[in-house]
């Protein structure tokens, strides 16, 4: 074969592949639809957002992830991930969306797409009642757990950048490594640390050192260049605003009478129709 016809297939192989992935990623809400379900990570250890009892998952994010799913007319069908798996499972094409405690940076932004954020929290640390240290200023030289994949490491490294820190496998492994005294103080979203140390059952054991250093956005993570799926996932947070659901859910979670009071001063920012 002469080297241009050569040249010529390569290029029309090429093409041909790079439609195939194309088409594969064309419309990924379109394939949802199809399907009539559409797969969210949510977190299985991570209470008041994701928790499972019994096979059955239950918190704030879930709740969120259960009505995005309505608005877009398919079932959910839940995929318990780890802060470390969020990214690569979206990647991996093995979830559609990650609606599990994620925090919104520039980083992650450079692998995969968010919404507009739903949710804020900030990192904090825990430590034992009774402990000496009283704030994240007194982290230099203590050994500081974190969980893997989650941006409080990144966080944390600027405000206490001498704390040596200790990447545990999962936030489920954030209190059993405290309480064990390999570490001296344990990090991750306020939030989260209330939840587990309530879910302990032993909450007067722990204390939050010093409440949250920087309030930091919520986003629902999904794959790249997917425009149509991300406004859908927009429009539904939006209209879950406007029409109080969040706020409902949120009260449920957070309200006066939930397990769990806390103020929330978050708003959706909305745009006209």
């Amino acid at each position: 074969m002469r080297p241009i016809l050569i040249l010529s297939a390569l290029i029309l192989v090429l093409v041909g592949c790079g439609g195939a992935r194309d088409s594969a990623q064309a419309d990924r809400l379109a394939a949802i639809i199809a399907a009539g379900q559409i797969r969210i990570g949510v977190k299985a250890d991570s209470p008041p957002f994701g928790v499972v009892r019994n096979g059955v998952h239950f918190g704030f994010d879930v709740e969120i992830a259960e009505a995005i799913a309505r608005r877009i007319g398919v079932d959910p069908v839940f995929v318990n991930v780890t802060s470390a798996e969020r990214i690569p499972k979206i990647e991996a094409g093995e979830v559609d969306l990650i609606v599990a405690s994620m925090t919104q940076t520039r980083a992650r932004e450079r692998q995969i797409d968010f919404s507009i954020p739903y949710f804020e929290d900030g990192p904090a640390v825990l430590v034992k009642t009774g402990s000496l240290i009283s704030s994240y200023i007194q982290l230099g030289g203590k050994r500081l757990g974190v969980a893997k994949g989650s941006s409080t490491a990144a966080s944390l490294l600027k405000v206490a950048p001498e704390a040596e820190l200790i990447e545990l496998p999962a936030i489920k492994d954030l209190l059993p490594a405290l309480e064990a005294g390999t570490v001296d103080a344990v990090a991750s979203d306020y939030l989260i640390l209330v939840g587990l140390a309530r879910a302990s059952g032993k909450g007067r054991a722990y204390t939050i050192a010093g409440g949250r250093i920087v309030s930091e956005p919520y986003g629902i993570a999904m794959p790249r260049d997917q425009s149509a799926l991300r406004d859908a996932v927009n429009e539904a947070l939006m209209a879950m605003w406007e029409n109080g659901e969040w706020a409902r859910i949120a009260e449920n979670w957070f309200g006066p009478k939930s397990a769990m009071p806390v103020p929330l001063k978050f708003s959706i920012a909305t745009i006209p129709e």
